[in-house]
């Protein structure tokens, strides 16, 4: 990783609304006069989007088995490519409606270039993956205390950290010497992780087929001064190699007289053998060491900001879809409800009523909420002003839809 300035972010507003729905739903209702069918109203649009989130989550899941199994499946190569495919738009579709927002190739690139807190040169060969998804949610800002100048110094700087981040992988798949193009039989690997509150500059530890690099400095402070040790032995053993050359072309007829060989020439060479024996068994554990320690931040920075993996973190991300979709939907409802209105103004009325209630400040998507509203049955645009139902009208329609789920 290429090692550069750490640039003081901006601010901007995240989409996910922070606050419980358990919170929302103490004082939303107040000031309704009909607060019993707008309490059950409620509770039905909640149960009529977590099931369409568990719908999209069996889907996941079984997606997920046809490509772990091919062969079970009777998937030709073609068949399982296609598969993959529609499981990671899939996996983009639930990270969408959990409010996690997609990292760009160039925010991507410039956070592998940004020099990380903890100081290690990771490497990621991103030519062993076949497809990834990279999603966040929520940015803060974050200071942080660093040493300059040997630890001499301290400096505290400002970072953007990464409340959730959720990382998707599928590994390039093996191919078998003779396999048969249109039968699979290596079963993909899938890399599947979600983490919490990960610094910007530090998140290439995260990945999958990364390796730890020592740093030019440490380098230096390494093999520096065990150059000049090799030099200084070489100077001392120089003129026992020069003598024992001289008599090997004694020996072999080239020179006509014997070498005065000085006493004690076999046992400088010995020793400084055994010096540069020692030197080398010493340096290479210094740097199994130091390899092993920088080994241990990295494991430690992904033990301890790793939420959860593979189907758990997919579980994770499906209740807080859930989560997010009900919270949209309960807000843009609540605030129809006092009358008819278009998307800019109900979206600035939300936030103003987050900012005073709760002190949070998010960008909320009121079109989203719109959109789940009038699927629901329960709110219609006309020439731009939304207009909700009653409570009380619109209670048949939310159970005529909960009914028939079960037939």
């Amino acid at each position: 990783m290429n090692q550069t300035s750490v640039n003081t972010p901006q601010s901007k507003k995240n989409h996910v609304i922070t606050v419980s729905q358990e919170r929302i739903l103490d004082v939303i209702g107040q000031g309704l006069a009909d607060t019993t069918d707008f309490t059950r109203s409620l509770r039905l649009i909640r149960l009529l989007l977590r099931t369409e989130i568990d719908k999209q989550s069996i889907d996941i899941r079984q997606r997920l088995d046809t490509i772990v199994h091919p062969l079970e499946s009777k998937l030709s190569s073609t068949q399982r490519d296609d598969s993959s495919s529609r499981l990671t738009e899939d996996i983009r579709s639930i990270l969408v409606r959990a409010n996690y927002v997609q990292l760009e190739e160039g925010e991507f690139e410039t956070a592998l270039t940004t020099q990380s807190l903890i100081r290690l040169n990771i490497r990621i060969n991103r030519k062993l993956w076949n497809r990834s998804v990279i999603f966040v949610r929520g940015k803060h800002i974050s200071s942080q205390t660093i040493r300059t100048w040997f630890g001499l110094r301290k400096k505290t700087i400002q970072i953007e950290v990464f409340d959730r981040l959720f990382l998707y992988v599928e590994h390039q798949q093996k191919t078998r010497a003779r396999q048969k193009p249109e039968t699979l039989l290596e079963t993909p690997s899938f890399y599947v992780r979600l983490f919490e509150n990960i610094p910007v500059a530090d998140m290439e530890m995260l990945f999958p087929n990364c390796s730890v690099g020592m740093r030019n400095f440490d380098k230096c402070i390494m093999f520096g001064p065990a150059i000049f040790a090799v030099i200084g032995i070489s100077a001392v053993i120089r003129a026992s190699w020069l003598a024992l050359y001289g008599s090997a072309r004694w020996q072999l007829g080239i020179d006509s007289a014997p070498p005065d060989i000085p006493g004690g020439a076999l046992a400088a060479i010995g020793g400084g053998l055994v010096a540069l024996i020692i030197w080398g068994y010493t340096q290479f554990s210094r740097y199994q060491k130091m390899r092993l320690k920088y080994l241990n931040i990295l494991s430690d920075m992904i033990l301890y900001r790793m939420l959860d993996r593979d189907m758990g973190a997919a579980a994770r991300i499906l209740d807080e879809a859930s989560e997010e979709e009900a919270k949209e939907a309960i807000l843009g409802y609540r605030f129809l409800l006092d009358g008819p209105s278009t998307a800019n103004a109900l979206d600035a009325k939300i936030e103003s009523w987050l900012q005073k209630n709760f002190q949070v400040e998010i960008d909320f998507e009121v079109d989203d909420a719109l959109a789940k509203l009038e699927r629901l049955g329960i709110a219609s645009n006309s020439n731009g002003v939304w207009t909700a139902k009653s409570p009380s009208s619109t209670m048949p329609n939310l159970l005529a839809r909960w009914n028939a789920l079960a037939e």
